[in-house]
């Protein structure tokens, strides 16, 4: 009996055998492979774009973290100032220039005056605009950007070689369309000085050293309890620069506009303050003076400025005031306690563009022709370093650019 079965014909298969060979040819193979490749490429597809789902629901302990922390607020705000106001009409004038086509290089701020009304202080200012080809398409335009940044803001048409812009009701800038700038004469104290402050050191510690990297002498005031105060301090040292205390003080619109647990409130009692003073230059031995910070209600608070600036002065400190008020008794105060004073002219970057800013710089070169010396505040805006690093190669080298300790007190 022959041990090997005949072999039988395909057509003679049944069952799973059958079902096999036909699977195994080339045919269904080829589907059944593009079958799978499809799917896999679909539910590729639906992982890459499926949306991330939000995160489980965190414990009470963490979301009572979480909400602690609040981020800190740089400058406390003051856009019903006339000044800020002032420079939203600057920026207007920016955008304007832009829009016409006029270069910014070719702008000249001719003459800046401080003006006072009541409690209202800004800068008056003389502007030279490049050779105009078409008048009244800027007036025009500006006009429009005017009216979307300052509605209280008027334009006049003062004849074929001026205009001004009014606000409140008060001039603040005379705009001068003719293409010869004028000639004003220089103030007779030689060598001004200009002093640049920047304020709110010890959180952007990349923009610190971009800033200790120009070859400008700046001041840098550092706040006491910040995420990088000692890092601040120490690279700022390391660099010789001039280092101040920028102090928190308690602002007109505390609580929502809070200065920190830090800060001097109108609310402590004289002990309280000499407490809190000594608490915060402890933080900071290096300090050679102190600045506020917001500060806008207690720098207007004389029995509370008198506490502290005599505190000041008995650790070897001056004090400069940004001046975040009209009402300050900084002057007052500081001359009661026979502290060093100083008060700031311009603040650099209220709004934040690099033309803006390097016009506020150019702004306090006048200022410096004008009285002998100017004192300007930034901060470490990005924005700010690359205005400084752009007005750094073209500004006015008639003009001494000088750490604050350099600079005489009042």
């Amino acid at each position: 009996m022959d041990e090997h079965p005949t072999e039988e014909t395909p057509h003679e298969q049944t069952g799973p055998d059958s079902l096999l060979m036909r699977l195994y040819r080339p045919g269904p193979l080829i589907f059944m492979f593009s079958i799978v490749f499809m799917g896999l490429v679909a539910l590729g597809y639906f992982l890459l774009t499926e949306e991330t789902p939000p995160p489980s629901a965190l414990p009470p302990s963490v979301v009572e973290k979480q909400t602690d922390i609040v981020p800190r607020v740089y400058e406390e705000e003051t856009t019903s100032d006339m000044e800020d106001k002032v420079k939203q009409a600057d920026l207007a004038i920016i955008e304007t220039m832009r829009d016409v086509k006029l270069k910014m290089s070719e702008l000249a701020l001719i003459d800046v005056e401080l003006r006072h009304l009541n409690e209202r202080t800004y800068h008056f200012q003389v502007l030279q605009i490049p050779s105009v080809a078409d008048r009244g398409l800027f007036l025009k335009t500006l006009r429009g950007h005017l009216f979307k940044r300052v509605p209280e803001a008027a334009l006049l048409d003062n004849g074929s070689n001026e205009a001004a812009i009014e606000i409140d009701k008060l001039p603040t800038h005379r705009l001068l369309l003719e293409a010869v700038p004028l000639k004003l004469p220089r103030p007779e104290t030689k060598g001004p000085k200009l002093v640049i402050v920047i304020d709110d050191i010890g959180e952007n510690h990349t923009v610190l050293k971009g800033l200790l990297k120009l070859s400008i002498p700046l001041t840098f005031a550092v706040w006491p309890n910040a995420s990088f105060t000692r890092a601040s301090v120490e690279l700022i040292s390391q660099n010789k620069r001039d280092l101040i205390i920028h102090f928190p003080m308690e602002p007109k619109g505390y609580p929502a506009v809070n200065p920190g647990d830090d800060a001097l409130f109108v609310s402590m009692t004289p002990d309280e303050i000499r407490k809190r003073v000594t608490e915060n230059l402890n933080k900071i031995p290096e300090a050679i003076g102190v600045n506020n910070h917001m500060g806008s209600k207690f720098t207007s608070h004389e029995p509370g400025m008198e506490v502290a600036l005599t505190e000041f002065k008995r650790h070897g400190l001056f004090f400069l005031d940004s001046l975040t008020s009209g009402k300050s008794v900084g002057r007052k105060s500081a001359r009661i306690a026979g502290i060093p004073f100083y008060e700031r002219d311009i603040f650099l970057d209220n709004v934040k563009d690099v033309t803006a800013i390097v016009h506020q710089l150019k702004k306090t070169e006048r200022v410096a022709h004008r009285k002998g010396y100017a004192i300007a505040i930034g901060h470490p805006y990005p924005k700010t370093l690359s205005a400084l690093r752009q007005w750094s190669s073209n500004r006015d080298k008639s003009i001494k650019i000088i750490p604050l300790s350099h600079l005489s007190p009042e």
